[in-house]
């Protein structure tokens, strides 16, 4: 049925809609001239990929700044808390714990996975957070491992095997038509 053909009140459909609350409220109330930060958060809003971290989450993100080489596993709390945000899961993680301290943590993606696996990256979903929290930790044990062994710079380690294996092993397998949990459980 097209709109022009409802003979009921369309503002009605209005009432329902519940698409990122918060963001788009503050987005509807921009009111100055757009800097980039507000053309990100557009952005952000429209591919549906805005997470609202809680204070709590923020707190123990911003914990791990200090941590050393190798002790990756003492921020257990740290991911654990960001995978029950919403919007988050273990790539967007890891993205912000590697972003947050990059002697520590690196970038969990479908292309680095699988050149460090040599499996697909069916793994990240469905699985509690738990497990989740242990194949990242298995994951930057073999980063540290691969590092040690090319003799190639940790910090950038995830960024060479994304390359690498787009170069060497093409796209990755499309898990279109997968359902992907909106919002994780452990």
């Amino acid at each position: 049925m097209k709109a022009t053909d409802y003979d009921g009140d369309l503002s009605a459909f209005l009432t329902t809609y519940r698409y990122q609350p918060d963001l788009t409220k503050s987005l509807d109330g921009l009111e100055k001239s757009f800097e980039q930060a507000d053309v990100n958060k557009i952005v952000l809003w429209k591919v549906n990929r805005y997470a609202q971290l809680s204070r709590e989450t923020l707190e123990e993100l911003n914990g791990v700044v200090d941590l050393k080489p190798g002790s990756h596993k003492s921020a257990s709390k740290a991911v654990s808390a960001l995978l029950r945000e919403r919007g988050v899961d273990l790539p967007m993680a890891s993205t912000l714990l590697r972003f947050r301290n990059p002697r520590v943590f690196q970038i969990i993606d479908g292309h680095a996975y699988r050149a460090i696996s040599g499996a697909d990256h069916s793994a990240f979903w469905g699985s509690t957070i738990e497990s989740k929290v242990e194949l990242y930790f298995r994951y930057l044990d073999d980063l540290i491992d691969l590092a040690r062994a090319k003799n190639v710079d940790f910090q950038a380690l995830d960024r060479m095997l994304y390359e690498f294996d787009k170069k060497k092993n093409g796209t990755l397998k499309s898990h279109a038509g997968r359902k992907r949990p909106s919002v994780n459980a452990s």
